[in-house]
């Protein structure tokens, strides 16, 4: 479960700015309102007073997963939010016990592992969080200007502020601030703006992938009586392509994303994006669309590549701004794992400015450089087991991948092994809890019964009197 202890308040200096809205910039400003006497958080689009997608966020409607380590993170620096959350109408479930889950070719045990995920809408959860943000009396929100550059001390070794105007409007305002966060995502100016200023061009990783998904609202057809929350297949890499979800979100409505990598995709009209579902290994999903109702449209969202931009790596960087969420590292977001690395580098910024302000920018770059090693790991080792994908393998890729396959053959009927991977996966632990001696052991020993390899849920329209009973 997550934490409520606020964040202890040091003052570092008395105003910050943050430019874009996003979920790191929703919690990059909290964080800065407990060090700075002013935050104010810039955004291009215009804020509704309710949860609305909104153009900045092309992946608004799609499955968001917020993991357990970014929901501590919120909790810390708005005490209370879980609940607020929860209030507004997001399912919360166990991440094993409630989640039907079929990954390396089997279905998970559905038992408890104490690990919440949270399911709604994207907008919803930014909703919520911009709530509490605009209760803070030190918190400015100005949204409808974009930001079009930096402002600089005359030596340029400073960021000092930004220039602000209305989206295709000609006057510009200058807002002065002695720390700036770069929150406007993976298509950040930065680096360009940087370079005119003199400074080299940051070095860049890509790592293509091609990932596709689709998206649609869906009402809960008649006799909809499924024993989970949220319902996942994930492909067998590298022989299956193709990823579904499916999950309860406010509203009482469901929330569908299918796709995959290497432009793997469903088609976008009504009958074949729910045919797409037929081709999955699982049938479940595709008997809960035959029957189930449209509510909108199909939203498409296209990542072409894992984007990593190693700003801890500059020699000359100006002091302060910081770089952060998708503007500093954008993951393959099918690993889910965005919104929370956001969180922690948020969280980062503010353990740095409890030195100070000095030397700020410098200690960040370099923490978070640290920070961002296992999420990118973890998230591109992923994407390179597909052979299409080009991109340098780490040294024993083949060793790991073998390992890898056969921890999750284990997770499949060892409670302790889904556990330990379900840590992993939270960011509550490193994956070296993966390859503890015990773990090794069972991996290396363990078989299952044929009970266990025969585990599957039960149908979503299972009589109300099956409940509890094995498929």
């Amino acid at each position: 479960m997550s934490t409520s202890t606020s964040l202890p308040a040091t003052s570092a200096g008395k105003h910050a700015i943050v430019y874009g809205g996003s979920t790191t910039g929703l919690i990059a400003a909290g964080v800065l309102s407990r060090h700075f006497e002013r935050v104010t958080l810039v955004e291009r689009d215009r804020f509704e007073d309710s949860p609305q997608p909104r153009k900045g966020v092309p992946q608004t409607s799609h499955v968001h997963g917020l993991l357990t380590r970014g929901m501590n993170v919120l909790c810390d620096v708005f005490p209370g939010f879980q609940e607020d959350l929860k209030a507004a109408g997001s399912h919360f479930m166990d991440m094993t016990g409630d989640h039907a889950w079929f990954m390396g070719g089997l279905w998970r045990p559905r038992i408890k592992c104490g690990l919440i995920f949270y399911a709604q809408s994207r907008p919803l959860l930014e909703w919520v969080i911009r709530q509490r943000l605009q209760a803070l009396p030190n918190v400015r929100i100005l949204d409808g200007r974009e930001v079009t550059g930096f402002q600089m001390s005359a030596d340029k070794a400073r960021v000092t502020g930004v220039q602000l105007r209305a989206p295709g409007g000609e006057q510009e305002e200058t807002l002065e601030g002695e720390l700036v966060v770069d929150a406007s995502g993976r298509g950040s100016r930065t680096p360009q703006w940087l370079e005119a200023l003199g400074y080299p061009r940051v070095e860049e990783t890509h790592i293509h992938v091609d990932v596709v998904y689709a998206s649609r609202l869906f009402r809960a057809p008649p006799g909809f009586t499924a024993d989970w929350t949220m319902m996942s297949i994930a492909p067998e890499f590298p022989r299956e392509k193709r990823l579904a979800v499916i999950e309860r979100i406010e509203n009482g409505h469901l929330l569908v994303s299918l796709g995959g990598w290497l432009g793997t995709q469903p088609p976008m009209d009504d009958a074949g994006y729910v045919e797409f579902t037929r081709g999955l290994i699982q049938p479940h999903i595709h008997e809960v669309l035959e029957k189930a109702e449209p509510l909108g449209p199909i939203h498409v969202f296209r990542f072409s590549h894992n984007q990593r931009r190693h700003y801890d790596r500059m020699a000359r960087f100006p002091e302060g701004l910081a770089p952060a969420g998708d503007a500093f590292c954008s993951f393959n977001p099918i690993y889910g794992q965005g919104m929370t690395t956001g969180a922690l580098q948020a969280h980062t910024l503010g353990e740095c400015l409890r030195q100070g302000l000095g030397g700020v920018s410098q200690r960040y770059r370099q923490q978070v450089g640290q920070l961002l090693t296992v999420p990118w790991s973890m998230a591109t080792n992923g994407d390179l087991r597909l052979p299409e994908v080009e991109g340098k393998r780490p040294p024993a890729f083949g060793l790991t991948n073998w390992y890898g396959d056969r921890f999750q053959h284990l997770a499949s009927y060892d409670e302790e092994a889904l556990r330990t991977f379900s840590r992993v996966m939270h960011m509550l632990e490193s994956p070296a809890a993966l390859f503890s001696p015990r773990m090794i052991l069972k991996v290396l020993t363990s078989r299952p019964s044929a009970a266990d390899l025969k585990r599957k849920p039960e149908s979503p329209f299972a009589p109300a009197a099956a409940k509890g009973q094995a498929a």
